[in-house]
């Protein structure tokens, strides 16, 4: 996986209301209720409020879905933005 931003995102007037510190960690995005997809990632950064992670393709995933972090504590996150491989997550509970 890339660590680049790309440069739409990197220009891109900052609209956060917490500063967001680099982190990179393993971590794994699921939804679904039955049988969920999980998608392997990578935790760019993380606040208070929400994270920017990385999947190793690009997919389209739902707008509430559960991020867990390498030690299984979980998340539940809604998708705010999603470029590329790129998707930027607020938690919600």
């Amino acid at each position: 996986m890339s660590a680049m931003i790309p440069q739409s995102a990197s220009n891109s007037p900052e609209r956060r209301n917490e500063h967001r510190n680099r982190a990179i960690k393993s971590g794994k995005l699921l939804y679904g209720s039955f049988s969920p997809t999980v998608i392997d990632c990578i935790i760019h950064d993380l606040s208070a409020t929400g994270a920017c992670v990385e999947t190793e393709v690009m997919v389209e995933v739902p707008e509430t879905l559960i991020l867990r972090f390498a030690d299984n504590t979980q998340r539940k996150v809604r998708r705010c933005w999603a470029r590329g491989n790129l998707v930027g997550v607020e938690f919600i509970s």
